[in-house]
């Protein structure tokens, strides 16, 4: 049931676009529960490089930001107790952030989430299909949701958690009860998420 669901907005910043090369500086989660925000988690992350100057002009973030903060192998355990073995990994454009936390987890010769995983963007397309854009800044603007700093992570995951939040009651008020039918939810177990009754669906 999506009631019982915890779900994770995710955000990062990186020093470039290419997960098995570039290196996350800044990590935010924003846990979702019953369609309310509960809890957040968010820090820097020291790559161990010179920031690219372009990461700078967009994020903020600079080489002398980062020298005092801790590395992924620090953060790492915490930013997977946050997000937890039983929730969804949530994110706008959830293939970027995803495929870099993944390729971090791999550097340091650890297993690659598991937990199912959803794209707020696509999401916004399903649930609001005839919107002239959809990227974040515009998809707050539209539904009037504050964000105060973009290319921040936390600001970009509090705002992407809010968009979500209505995009859920739009999908609820609808009818929406399973997590399996949410639509674009991807990487479902089925002996959990698919178990009613106590039987499990194949089909």
């Amino acid at each position: 049931m999506i009631l019982n669901t915890s779900f994770v907005i995710v955000d990062l910043e990186t020093t470039g676009l290419q997960a098995n090369l570039d290196n996350i500086v800044e990590i935010a989660g924003v846990k979702v529960l019953n369609g309310q925000i509960v809890d957040e988690w968010d820090t820097l992350v020291n790559p161990g490089i010179f920031v690219p100057q372009e990461t700078t002009d967009i994020t903020g973030i600079t080489t002398e930001m980062l020298k005092v903060a801790p590395r992924f192998p620090e953060v790492v355990d915490k930013f997977l107790q946050f997000l937890g073995e039983d929730s969804v990994f949530v994110a706008h454009n959830v293939e970027f952030d995803r495929g870099f936390v993944n390729s971090h987890l791999r550097r340091e010769e650890r297993l690659e989430l598991k937990n199912p995983y959803l794209c707020t963007f696509k999401l916004a397309k399903l649930v609001h299909p005839n919107l002239a854009r959809y990227g974040l800044g515009a998809l707050a603007e539209t539904f009037q949701v504050d964000l105060p700093q973009a290319h921040r992570a936390i600001h970009d995951a509090r705002a992407t958690a809010q968009l979500f939040v209505k995009f859920l009651n739009t999908l609820q008020a609808g009818g929406l009860k399973n997590l399996r039918d949410l639509p674009g939810i991807q990487n479902l177990p089925l002996e959990k998420y698919y178990a009613q009754d106590g039987q499990v669906s194949l089909f």
